[in-house]
């Protein structure tokens, strides 16, 4: 058995790609309905680059090997044609289903996801959310599994430019023929393939082992994947021609069903054991993607041991077939589903989103993907398969402006109605009217400040006064009087930084000064945070540097302290807290640590809940029993240290064991945890009237 037999140049049919890709498409599935069941399913995104790097790498090969060039309009129209109409069709019934399922605090963001769709370059959106601290704990889009297109879209713009170079800078022989011919360019073309392989997978390495979570989206931690499958073609196609000499018992029946059986092991191994703590892509995408090289590689197979049976079953190859309708359409119905029902697909609803899936998967590959395809107009003209793909593109990205537009035009008028309100807030406004039972609404008025399509930015203009996670530096800030008689220093994570308003707004009132060493991600505390030690923040030095700027300083009268209580630590949580609690009040300087705020459900935002229900904002509230986060040790810690004074203002956000999201016409919430600037403005007089007491009580 030579490799020839199983090499893809031979025939262009390969039943074991398309059950491969029924794999690759079915885990994706699984994973986004049942993760519990198939935790490392994602791994299906990685076994797609490898196939599509192998079939665009052969295809490359065989035309360079023919001709000695690659036409770029020719492969750039073949491209257009086999991706565009099913994609743009997706994020147009997407665009459109939003206005109906949506809620309008969500049409921006929408409309953004859409446009970055349309240009694939969705990849990068969610690379640059997952890296702002206020956009990544973002509910996931409709469209942000358009993220894996843009890697492959952009892959295609310049693995061809290789293949042309190879072609261009390796002339044959001038007595070169045959097989001999194209030897120089082959050389030359697996220096640059294994180049690129070795330089993305060690900075795939390197963003994942360095906590870099935009790691996981963009391009150059991802080409090494789809480069594997070029090596393997150029590999193929080198044995075919005999420049590649394998043993006999490599290339066996038997030898060939084993590596199929060891791969398909190996990649079921991944599936079932990765989960959302496994460090990836990285080294551990090495599994699945090697394992789908070898599937490739093996061919088909027979014998004892072999998958074929199972390979040729109709029902695979219609699933492989359809894999990528399957991949476009499955993610907008799951999450279409979790916003009507509000909660995540049980069994039953996950076996109807597939059913689903799978009917509009056959609808578009009948009807949008073969004939898009095969359309003998466009079809038999590079520039006409190329303008009509440019005219897909423009018309997706046209109509996907139109949520984010009509989101704006829709804020601007209710931005209007609030105004005379806003100029002369209600007695009672916010959170002066807890003391009246905590209505949502004051009578005669029915808005909701701030608006909650806009919630998003209510939030301290502090700018680099909060530094971000991985930053290993911290910003001292004043605000006040330079001359003022008292200063208090704000210290703490993104839960302290929430608390600025109140803070400020009592400040100013009394001429005070305030002084920051605000970062997010990191609480002022000893303890560790697990994410601080697995390096996807960095907390240590900047912590170092707070307490050496505030026990340096001969001016600060008093520390105001707060952190988000979900943290988790690698030692104990008061202990840490009480320890640099301690060290303040031992060099003089008294602290006041605030216990940490409710936190609404987690599966949804309070801000869109209360766009949805905008006349009875009480559907939006939630129980206060379980509304705190278990790790909060403020008050714990305090038992350690008791010199420490515990500022509680859960009375201010939970009346009767409810904890509402609109207060006397106030949004609490601005995202799923942070409280608006708005309600904390109103929170300030009760702020002072708690710090005073607490400040006479030292």
């Amino acid at each position: 058995m030579t490799m020839s037999s199983i090499s893809p140049q031979v025939k262009n049919f390969r039943p074991e790609i398309q059950a491969l890709r029924a794999l690759a498409v079915l885990l994706v599935v699984a994973y986004h309905l049942e993760p519990s069941v198939v935790p490392g399913g994602y791994i299906g995104v990685d076994i797609f680059f490898v196939i599509s790097g192998f079939l665009i790498t052969s295809h490359l090969l065989r035309e360079a090997e023919r001709t000695g060039r690659v036409s770029l309009p020719n492969f750039f129209a073949g491209r257009a044609r086999r991706i565009l109409p099913a994609a743009m069709l997706v994020i147009l019934a997407v665009v459109a289903a939003s206005f109906v399922i949506l809620p309008k605090t969500l049409w921006g963001e929408l409309g953004t996801q859409a446009i970055a769709s349309a240009f694939s370059v969705q990849n990068w959106v969610l690379a640059a959310d997952s890296v702002d601290y206020l956009a990544a704990d973002q509910a996931p889009g409709p469209l942000q599994h358009f993220w894996s297109l843009g890697v492959e879209e952009q892959f295609y713009l310049f693995w061809p430019l290789l293949v042309l170079s190879a072609c261009l800078m390796a002339k044959p022989g001038p007595d070169a023929s045959g097989a001999d011919a194209f030897a120089p360019r082959r050389r030359m073309l697996w220096i640059l393939f294994g180049a690129a392989t070795l330089l993305s997978l060690g900075y795939s390495a390197f963003a994942g082992y360095s906590g870099n979570s935009a790691g996981y989206f963009i391009t150059t931690t991802r080409i090494w994947e789809l480069a594997v499958g070029g090596l393997l073609a150029l590999a193929v196609q080198a044995h075919a021609n005999g420049a590649l000499k394998l043993p006999a018992w490599v290339t066996s029946w038997q030898a060939r069903n084993l590596a199929v059986l060891a791969a398909l092991a190996a990649i079921c191994f991944a599936a079932f054991s990765y989960d959302a703590l496994t460090v990836f892509p990285g080294i551990a995408a090495s599994i699945p993607v090697l394992g789908c090289a070898v599937v490739i590689a093996a061919g088909s197979t027979r014998g004892p041991g072999s998958l074929h049976p199972l390979v040729n079953w109709a029902p695979v190859q219609w699933v492989g077939l359809a894999s990528y309708s399957l991949y476009l359409w499955h993610w907008p119905l799951i999450v279409f589903y979790i916003e009507l029902a509000g909660s995540e697909p049980g069994p039953v609803q996950s076996l109807a989103l597939l059913a689903g899936s799978l009917l509009l998967a056959w609808a578009s590959l009948k009807w949008v993907e073969t004939p898009a395809r095969h359309f003998r107009p466009i079809a038999s003209s590079p520039a006409r398969s190329l303008l009509a793909g440019a005219v897909m593109v423009g018309l997706a990205a046209s109509i996907a402006l139109l949520p984010g537009v009509m989101q704006q035009q829709l804020v601007a008028k209710e931005q209007r109605e609030l105004g005379a309100m806003m100029q002369d807030p209600p007695t009672g406004f916010g959170a002066a009217s807890v003391d009246q039972g905590a209505p949502a609404f004051l009578a005669g008025h029915r808005q909701v400040v701030p608006l909650p399509a806009t919630a998003a930015e209510d939030q301290p203009e502090l700018g680099d006064c909060v530094q971000e996670p991985k930053s290993t530096q911290i910003k001292e800030c004043e605000f006040g009087s330079e001359d003022a008689s008292y200063t208090v220093a704000l210290v703490g994570d993104s839960h302290a930084a929430h608390w600025f308003e109140a803070v400020s707004g009592y400040a100013q009132s009394k001429g005070w000064k305030v002084v920051t060493y605000l970062k997010n991600s990191c609480p002022f505390s000893d303890a560790q945070r697990k994410a601080d030690r697995d390096g996807s923040i960095n907390c240590e030095e900047a912590i170092d540097q707070t307490m050496d700027a505030l026990t340096s300083r001969d001016d600060i009268n008093a520390v105001i302290t707060a952190n988000w209580g979900g943290a988790t630590f690698t030692t104990d949580a008061a202990q840490g807290l009480a320890s640099t609690w301690s060290a303040l009040e031992d060099a003089g300087l008294p602290v006041y640590a605030i216990v940490d705020t409710p936190r609404p459900p987690q599966d949804s935002y309070a801000r869109d809940c209360v766009e949805e229900n905008v006349q009875d904002p009480g559907e939006c509230s939630f129980p206060e029993a379980g509304a705190y986060e278990k790790g909060d040790a403020t008050k714990q810690a305090a038992e350690l240290e008791p010199r420490v004074e515990v500022l509680d203002f859960s009375d201010y956000f939970c009346v009767d064991g409810t904890c509402p999201a609109v207060v006397g016409n106030v949004l609490v919430y601005r995202d799923k945890h942070h409280i608006s600037d708005t309600y904390m403005r109103t929170l300030a007089p009760i702020f002072g009237e708690r710090i005073e007491a607490a400040l006479d009580s030292k």
